[in-house]
């Protein structure tokens, strides 16, 4: 079966499915994270993998990833692709990314802890 035979699920389904507004798929879609066909009445019709690219979008950005880093780990799996290892590679990004994010925090955290930020070396800039 090809994606477009595949292209089944409505704009509402997937935003429903995926726990996110219509307006969001419109969003994923506009920076290529999900891709439509159009129906001959010019209807998005989406793959069910849309859902899983949309949840992974928002774990990343919930882990301090941007919608462009989002996209690229997410173009690195061609669509309906089953390969679980793929999917599972994505997931890792995630992960890293999350643990690299935890140590910054702690870094921040630390800094604060010791009032270190109070004394940096660089001047403080009054605003203009």
């Amino acid at each position: 079966m090809t994606a477009k035979a595949d292209a089944t699920l409505t704009i509402g389904e997937v935003a429903s499915k995926a726990g996110v507004s219509a307006n969001a798929v419109r969003y994923y879609e506009r920076y290529r994270v999900i891709t439509a066909e159009r129906t001959a009445g010019n209807a998005r019709r989406f793959t069910i993998d849309a859902i899983c690219r949309i949840r992974l979008a928002v774990a990343a950005q919930r882990v301090g990833l941007s919608l462009a880093e989002s996209a690229e780990i997410l173009a690195r799996i061609p669509p309906m692709a089953p390969d679980l290892e793929q999917w599972t590679a994505a997931g890792q990004r995630l992960i890293e990314a999350g643990q690299a994010r935890i140590a910054e925090l702690a870094a921040v955290v630390d800094e604060y802890r010791t009032l270190d930020f109070l004394t940096s070396r660089t001047e403080p800039r009054l605003p203009a």
